[in-house]
């Protein structure tokens, strides 16, 4: 059985383009091209050994365990972040770091950025009363919400695929750190403020929700649904950032109106903190059809209006 959803290929050569680049040395990256015997079953880090060991080339790469466990030999292959040690080898194959990461060399990125920013959030259970007794007694369905969480390995392919992470400055923590912190926040024993970590720590409300993090991710992870959303809940209810406040003010004019009123959505979220910029912003979107003046100056509710607004309420209720 292959080691992944891929056919296993029946070329008798691997074809490698592979990516090079010293930061202390070189100008700026290059590829060198490889053949490798293809062999049944064969890895990616099979592929990769093959070069290094058997065609002596001096190039960095990662690995560790070599089974899926430690996350270290994430790489982009064809354009999509990979477990190398896990996934089956292409016939062609074009192998980089993953993206979004300084790169130390060649296929190793540095894990700081990420490891910093993990630190900022304190990735420790902060407990809010003492232990209740040893073994503690924990249900599942107390533990239910952060299951799927521990299956985490911390391999950074999401954060590689983060269309976010890859703009300058948003101070978007990344799904990554967002799943260490959902994992605390939705442990009952947890009594640490993660609400607050998660609205201005980790700047949430800056994931665009696009799966791309679920769509990579090697231990399968539901990471927008049962990690991201659930901080965007919290951080919600705190209410506290301009991303908190563009949420409640979406909310309420989609329960007011029934659809989404573009300039109302923004005129709540400035709630009269408007500058020339946005001013300006708004003047090109509406000159563009990217937003109605009409709408803003009184477009009626859908009909369904009515129905949505109940629906939205008894959601708000049962939270």
């Amino acid at each position: 059985m292959s080691l992944s959803s891929r056919p296993t290929i029946e070329a008798a050569v691997v074809r490698v383009r592979l990516y090079r680049y010293d930061p202390q040395t070189d100008a700026e990256p290059r590829y060198e091209d490889y053949e490798v015997p293809h062999a049944p079953r064969m890895r990616i880090m099979d592929v990769l050994d093959h070069i290094h060991e058997q065609l002596a080339v001096d190039f960095g790469y990662r690995w560790l365990c070599g089974s899926k466990k430690c996350g270290t030999c994430a790489v982009t292959v064809n354009g999509t972040p990979r477990l190398a040690c896990w996934e089956e080898a292409e016939a062609v194959m074009t192998i980089e770091p993953l993206r979004n990461l300084p790169v130390v060399r060649d296929l190793v990125v540095s894990r700081d950025p990420h490891d910093q920013g993990l630190a900022r959030l304190q990735p420790l259970l902060a407990r809010a009363e003492p232990y209740r007794g040893f073994p503690e007694p924990l249900s599942a369905t107390d533990m239910a919400p952060a299951y799927h969480l521990r299956d985490c390995i911390q391999c950074l392919a999401c954060v590689s695929a983060c269309p976010v992470l890859a703009q300058a400055d948003t101070g978007f923590a990344g799904p990554a750190q967002l799943v260490a912190l959902a994992e605390l926040a939705l442990d009952p024993r947890d009594g640490a403020d993660r609400a607050a970590m998660a609205d201005e720590a980790a700047r949430v409300f800056q994931c665009v929700s696009c799966y791309e993090c679920e769509r990579v991710c090697p231990t399968h992870i539901p990471v927008v649904g049962e990690a991201i959303e659930p901080l965007k809940r919290l951080a919600y209810r705190r209410g506290a950032s301009d991303g908190a406040r563009r949420a409640r003010a979406f909310i309420d004019v989609v329960r007011e109106h029934g659809y989404v009123n573009a300039p109302k959505v923004a005129a709540k979220t400035k709630s009269g903190r408007w500058r020339a910029t946005d001013v300006a912003l708004a003047a090109r979107m509406i000159r563009r059809g990217k937003m109605k003046l009409t709408d803003a100056l009184g477009k009626p509710p859908t009909a369904g209006a009515e129905r949505l607004r109940r629906i939205l309420d008894d959601k708000e209720d049962k939270q």
